[in-house]
C-alpha cells in the first residue's frame, strides 16, 4: 500500500509556503554570485596587485606576497568569536536576532567599504606596471582584508544551513545544488574581472566591484523583510 501511495506523494504540487521558500533561496543565490565574485579576487587581482604595487617592507624585510593570503584565515580567527558574541547579544535583545538576509546585505556592503579603500591605495600608486613611482602602504591591503573577511562571517556560515533548513523535502538537493552552482559561477565572474584588470586597470576594476557590491547590498537590505516573509 505504502508503495502504490508513493507517486502520489511525490507529485504532489508544492505548497505556497515551499513555493516563497524556493523563491527566497534563488533570490538570495543571485545576490550572493556578486559577493563570491568580487571576495575571489584576493586569489587573483588583489595578489597581483600587493605583488607589484604595494611596499611589503617591514625593518627591512619583505613579507613574501604568498604570505597574505594568510590575512583571511588569520582574521576570521580572531573576528569570528566577535561575530558570534553579537548574534548572541542580538538574539537575547528585545528587538531579536538579524534576519538572514539583512545579515547577507551588511556582508556584501562590507566587502564593497573593503574595495573603496583598496581604491585609495589605486589612487595613489596608478595602475601602470611600466611606471611605479610610489607604493601603497600594506595597511591598505591589510584593511581591505579585515572588511572582507567580516563580510564573509557575515554572509558565508549562514549559506548552506539556510538551504538545507527552509527548502522543500522534494526539492532540497535540487537547491543545494543550486546554490553549490553559484558559488561556480562566482567564480567564472572572478576571472572574468580579475582579467579586465590588464585593460581596464585596477582602479577601474576595484571601484567597479565596490560600487555594484555596495549598490546591491542595500537594494537587499531594502528587499530584506519582504525576503524574509518568503522564508518562514
Amino acid at each position: 500500500m505504502s508503495v502504490k501511495n508513493q507517486p502520489t506523494i511525490e507529485k504532489k504540487p508544492l505548497t505556497k509556503q515551499e513555493k516563497n521558500r524556493t523563491w527566497a533561496i534563488v533570490i538570495l543565490t543571485c545576490f550572493v554570485v556578486f559577493f563570491w565574485a568580487g571576495f575571489e579576487q584576493a586569489g587573483s587581482s588583489l595578489t597581483l596587485y600587493t605583488d607589484k604595487f604595494v611596499d611589503r617592507t617591514i625593518f627591512g624585510w619583505e613579507v613574501p606576497t604568498s604570505w597574505f593570503q594568510s590575512v583571511n584565515p588569520a582574521f576570521i580567527v580572531l573576528l569570528a568569536p566577535f561575530v558570534s558574541m553579537l548574534w548572541l547579544k542580538l538574539s537575547k535583545s528585545k528587538r531579536g536576532d538579524l534576519k538572514i538576509p539583512t545579515k547577507m546585505a551588511f556582508g556584501m556592503i562590507l566587502l564593497g567599504i573593503g574595495y573603496l579603500v583598496l581604491t585609495l591605495a589605486v589612487l595613489k600608486t596608478g595602475s601602470s606596471e611600466a611606471d611605479i613611482t610610489v607604493k601603497a602602504n600594506l595597511l591598505f591591503i591589510v584593511i581591505t582584508y579585515m572588511f572582507h573577511t567580516i563580510g564573509e562571517l557575515f554572509l558565508s556560515p549562514i549559506g548552506l544551513s539556510m538551504v538545507s533548513a527552509i527548502a522543500p523535502v522534494k526539492l532540497a538537493s535540487l537547491l543545494m545544488g543550486v546554490w553549490l552552482a553559484g558559488s561556480g559561477m562566482a567564480n567564472w565572474l572572478a576571472g572574468k574581472l580579475a582579467s579586465f584588470t590588464q585593460s581596464l586597470g585596477y582602479l577601474e576594476v576595484f571601484a567597479s566591484i565596490g560600487i555594484i557590491v555596495i549598490v546591491l547590498g542595500f537594494v537587499l537590505l531594502l528587499c530584506s523583510k519582504k525576503v524574509a516573509s518568503m522564508m518562514e
